[in-house]
């Protein structure tokens, strides 16, 4: 339900908002920067499965347990170390059922949640929150599992803002994003970055993320006006980033190149600043300028969503098909499931005559995304282009089943009946098909290219 409000044509299928910027870029900024902050911990959990949560071990909290329930405390870390959760939470059950504890809570939920019993965990989970919500390791680990199930936003509300008072970092703002995905989580976020830039107005990394989630909601006027208020106070370079992210997607060139230039200052030479400047390079339509600055962001770290933005760069705005393509498959060395590399690839060997090479690419981006319908509507295109009606037929009928209310696809597949020689199933398919002419039919895949925004 959010807007994507990156680049239109950046993203071919699997659209990106400034939220799901966020989980790429923590990983850039954690390798260059090595900052203390945990934002790691919430996109791959505060633990991993098999082991003690952070916080949790029982050498350092042992002066914190009563000596009556030590040894029992110490036999249930041991058999958590050993994935043995059955026997850990009678042991944590037979602790509160002697008295309240608040490690005792958290051990139980740990291990019913390792147990998949969401149910009991939630329920002791929250116990374990009303008795201490200061500890930070738990606060993360609480977190990352309202993740896994729905959550009532007063809850989800109470850990954020006890994250953000116990760090002021970013975690627990990103924790109310992650919560946005059905209609009135907007309200409820929006709330919650009210009161807490109340309760904390020198905080630029509060207006940021609240910024990121105005822009999501299409919100855009005021999201710039919070992202240009903290241009000059924001020292994270990851927030940096956002703040250029939504000034160039809006057109605020000059304001924009102002949070580069900071960036910069703070991370010179490094692929966080080139990307930076690549991307605004890119709104501003210089794409040469942009392909030089996110090239020399590859040179500093290599990796697949920058070596993807230039395939992208190099198919729909330089119209150079053959380095979209070794773009395209230097990406899919390091990652063989992404689906736009091997649309491009079909694209680029179509424009140049190759529709069998074409073929072969849509099949596998089809593997890929089977309830998605543009490959299967795109697989039949191809197919029709080379006038082969009948195989073309399940395709684009397939496309109509996910997408029914899509006229195109009707149309499309109406004018293949009729090529097969079914024109009943043409007419009932798609009324006027003999008249309505389909124009370009390759119409959807060339207004992918977006024109850059207006400066302002």
């Amino acid at each position: 339900m959010f807007v994507t409000i990156f680049v239109k044509g950046l993203f071919i299928y699997s659209r990106f908002n400034l939220k799901n910027l966020l989980k790429i870029f923590i990983f850039k900024m954690m390798k260059m920067f090595k900052l203390n902050s945990v934002l790691i911990i919430i996109l791959l959990g505060s633990c991993l499965f098999g082991s003690i949560p952070t916080g949790m071990e029982y050498k350092k909290i042992k002066k914190q347990l009563p000596g009556t329930s030590r040894s029992m405390f110490k036999q249930a870390n041991t058999y958590l170390k050993k994935n043995q959760y059955i026997h850990a939470k009678k042991l944590y059950d037979g602790i509160v059922k002697r008295q309240e504890n608040f490690y005792a809570y958290w051990g139980y939920a740990w291990s019913e949640w390792q147990l998949d019993n969401k149910k009991n965990a939630r329920a002791l989970f929250y116990k374990a929150f009303n008795i201490n919500d200061s500890l930070y390791s738990f606060l993360n680990n609480y977190a990352e599992f309202t993740r896994q199930i729905e959550t009532d936003w007063n809850i989800i509300r109470r850990i954020a803002n006890a994250m953000y008072r116990c760090k002021n970092n970013d975690d627990g703002l990103l924790l109310v994003l992650d919560h946005v995905v059905k209609p009135g989580d907007e309200r409820e976020a929006l709330e919650f970055f009210k009161e807490l830039r109340e309760a904390y107005p020198d905080k630029p990394n509060i207006n940021v993320y609240y910024a990121i989630l105005l822009c999501d909601i299409g919100e855009s006027r005021d999201a710039v006006a919070l992202a240009q208020s903290v241009i000059d106070i924001a020292k994270d370079p990851f927030h940096l980033k956002m703040i250029e992210r939504i000034l160039a997607n809006n057109g605020y060139f000059i304001d924009a190149a102002r949070a580069c230039d900071n960036l910069g200052r703070l991370a010179k030479r490094s692929a966080y600043t080139y990307d930076a400047w690549g991307h605004l390079e890119f709104k501003q339509g210089h794409y040469e300028n942009a392909v030089i600055y996110y090239q020399k962001a590859l040179h500093f770290d290599y990796n697949k969503q920058l070596l993807m933005t230039l395939a992208r760069l190099y198919h729909f705005y330089l119209n150079d098909h053959r380095k979209a393509i070794y773009y395209s498959k230097a990406a899919l060395q390091i990652d063989r499931s992404i689906a736009d590399a091997y649309f491009i690839m079909a694209e680029s060997a179509r424009k140049s005559g190759n529709l069998d090479k074409a073929l072969r690419y849509s099949i596998t981006q089809l593997e890929l995304l089977p309830d998605h319908p543009h490959p299967h509507y795109y697989h039949g295109k191809l197919l029709y282009e080379k006038k082969l009606y009948r195989e073309a037929i399940p395709y684009l009928e397939k496309a109509v089943a996910i997408s029914p209310d899509v006229q195109r696809y009707r149309l499309v597949l109406a004018k293949c009946y009729g090529g097969a020689g079914l024109p009943q199933k043409a007419s009932r398919t798609y009324k006027n098909f003999l008249n309505e002419p389909l124009k370009d039919l390759w119409t959807e895949e060339e207004m992918l290219r977006e024109d850059p925004p207006e400066p302002k």
